[in-house]
């Protein structure tokens, strides 16, 4: 039994509630950026923006974080840079958590809602996929579906790239389509398929 296509239909239905479960608001809005792009570093004004918390709020979250040695806050000239703290017992399991109920997978699903009845597939792939991104690495998204528009497509993940901090790039395929560059072992398809993916609707590897 596959158990990432199920993990996702359940994020797609309760992510939300799981997210609210763990985090705060202000621990959601914060840790998405901290630990959901661990690899960057961030000035105080910089997260106030990103976050829309008020300066009270922001500090408190992050001088908790600070103490508790899961983010490094170095003093840049007159400002302070806060980036998560890799060497931290639990910041391996904690930029997975973030990742699972508040990072890429959950914005995209959410974001695909409204495009959900004409979608049979759609995915994650590349960098992101393979875990070898960074915080300037696009987001790779597959989609299968019958009379997808491009510019549907662009209008609905809008909001994710703002959300994201980040471009994404969506290729679209009707199933017709899909299944025959699947036919064609050299396709684009194929090499996308046998390297990792990150499922947002149904399974990339099901017929479409």
């Amino acid at each position: 039994m596959e158990i990432m296509p199920i993990y996702s239909s359940f994020m797609l239905i309760f992510g939300m509630n799981i997210s609210a479960a763990i985090f705060t608001d202000s621990q959601s809005r914060l840790y998405s950026w901290l630990f959901g792009q661990p690899e960057r570093a961030y000035h105080l004004n910089e997260l106030r923006r990103l976050t829309g918390l008020g300066s009270a709020s922001l500090q408190r979250e992050l001088n908790r974080l600070a103490t508790a040695g899961l983010v490094d806050a170095q003093a840049v000239g007159n400002q302070r840079r806060f980036q998560a703290n890799a060497q931290s017992p639990v910041y391996a399991e904690l930029v997975a958590l973030t990742r699972k109920t508040l990072g890429t997978v959950p914005v995209l699903q959410d974001a695909l809602q409204p495009l959900r009845p004409k979608l049979v597939s759609a995915w994650v792939y590349g960098s992101v996929a393979k875990q070898t991104d960074t915080a300037h690495s696009d987001i790779d998204v597959m989609l299968v579906g019958n009379d997808l528009l491009l510019s549907q497509v662009l209008a609905a993940l809008e909001p994710a790239e703002a959300q994201l901090g980040r471009k994404i790039n969506p290729n679209c395929y009707s199933p017709q389509e899909f299944e025959r560059r699947r036919l064609e072992p050299d396709s684009f398809v194929n090499r996308v398929l046998s390297q990792p993916t990150l499922p947002l609707v149904g399974d990339a590897h099901e017929p479409a």
